[in-house]
């Protein structure tokens, strides 16, 4: 079954983040998870660590790059039951109203935006 990419909006992309990760080691995974996926870091792959969210007791941090064809690469990667360690959500809205899909060991859960809470 192949699964959809949903790109939303600059920033729309959070990386599961353990509750006493730091954004140094947090940023560390990343260049790791995008070495993976690209071989080794392109030069002009520039991205930024954004705000902490929580929901239901795990943590996530937002990945911020201009490039929206990288968190195509990472969300590919995460629906992979295989794929990533660690869950990523991609926020959008439908109807109006906020709401989220999680993708956790390739597997892909919608939800209620209004569960993830800013921290």
């Amino acid at each position: 079954m192949t699964n959809s990419i949903k790109i939303f909006r600059f920033g729309s992309l959070l990386i599961e983040s353990p509750s006493d990760e730091d954004e140094d080691h947090f940023r560390e995974y990343v260049v790791e998870l995008l070495q993976e996926i690209y071989g080794q870091l392109p030069e002009w792959l520039k991205f930024k660590i954004g705000r902490r969210f929580q929901r239901q007791g795990k943590f996530y941090r937002e990945f911020l790059c201009p490039t929206g064809s990288v968190d195509s690469r990472i969300q590919l990667r995460a629906q992979q039951s295989d794929g990533i360690s660690r869950a990523i959500i991609l926020r959008g809205t439908r109807s109006g109203g906020a709401f989220c899909s999680e993708i956790r060991l390739g597997i892909e859960t919608e939800f209620d935006g209004d569960e993830l809470r800013e921290v």
